[in-house]
């Protein structure tokens, strides 16, 4: 048995490095640690960002129905909220939480944004920015990331509709919106250390995936909080939102890491380099390559 594990083993190691990328993928997926990162997401999220959506919901109620509802469907607790607001009375997080209450829970809320920073730069292998100028940029993109998904939620909602072409309208354009998010995310947490052609195809597969799993999501997760509700009561709920934010955080981090190994593969870039040349002449001048055809392509930033 030994000789046998050896020889696959041995098998598998040499697959991963004769095929393109894959050795390299595998590594950088050790070398980031993608479960510590993984959790260390899904951990912030689920103790500062619920909480803080739990207040902004019971001070701008009007402000944040759409995000929530997004979310609640998205998690499955559009079916096992009931539980939740048995146990949980806005009125009384309302009356309880004071400004003082409100800005610490706002403010703790940025441990999310810090994890997410921290993972983007263990992905592209820069020096971590912290301090003041860290905690303002985070402060600053937490905001801005959650009035995005407010908007992104209404206009999901704008494009009514049963019909087939509308909902594929509605899922394009949430994965385009959701992929300039990101997009710009990544560039504003790293401080604009990676330029932008480097983060557009992680960009984009966040994007996608985030979108495919927001819908499959909405499948699946409401008969498992409903489960989890009935044995565990508002335990199992908080047990089932954390296993949503496992997955959500694994996107995210998977996303990055497959969108950097990808963007810098001399392959890929050899396959990009021929395609530009022959459409050269369709393109504009910044996004032709060099006249010997060895410059990689730079369209700006």
């Amino acid at each position: 048995m030994t000789t046998t594990y050896r020889l696959r083993r041995d098998q598998v190691l040499d697959l991963v490095e004769r095929v393109p990328i894959l050795g390299r993928l595998v590594n950088e997926f050790v070398r980031i640690e993608f479960i510590d990162r993984c959790m260390l997401i899904a951990a912030q999220g689920l103790l500062a960002l619920i909480p803080m959506l739990v207040v902004l919901a019971a001070f701008l109620p009007n402000l944040t129905e759409a995000g929530l509802d997004q979310f609640s469907s998205a998690t499955g607790l559009a079916g096992g909220n009931q539980m939740v607001k048995a146990d949980v009375n806005i009125s009384e997080v309302r009356a309880q939480t004071g400004l003082v209450g409100l800005l610490i829970t706002f403010f703790s809320a940025t441990s999310f944004a810090r994890a997410v920073q921290r993972m983007y730069e263990r992905n592209w292998q820069v020096p971590h920015i912290g301090g003041v100028v860290g905690a303002r940029r985070c402060f600053l993109w937490l905001v801005g990331w959650l009035l995005t998904l407010q908007l992104l939620s209404a206009l999901i909602q704008f494009i009514g509709g049963d019909s087939v072409l509308l909902g594929t309208m509605r899922t394009g354009a949430q994965m385009l919106l959701a992929s300039v998010l990101w997009l710009a995310t990544s560039r504003l947490l790293l401080f604009g250390r990676v330029p932008w052609r480097h983060l557009v195809l992680g960009a984009l597969l966040t994007g996608v995936l985030t979108t495919v799993y927001s819908r499959g999501s909405s499948l699946v997760m409401p008969l498992y909080v409903d489960q989890n509700a009935e044995q565990f009561g508002t335990l199992g709920v908080i047990l089932a939102i954390s296993t949503w934010l496992i997955g959500f955080a694994a996107v995210l981090v998977g996303s990055a890491l497959v969108g950097r190994i990808v963007s810098e593969d001399p392959t890929v870039h050899r396959v990009v380099r021929a395609t530009l040349a022959a459409a050269g002449p369709l393109l504009p001048a910044r996004w032709r390559p060099s006249a010997d055809g060895t410059a990689a392509p730079r369209p700006g930033g």
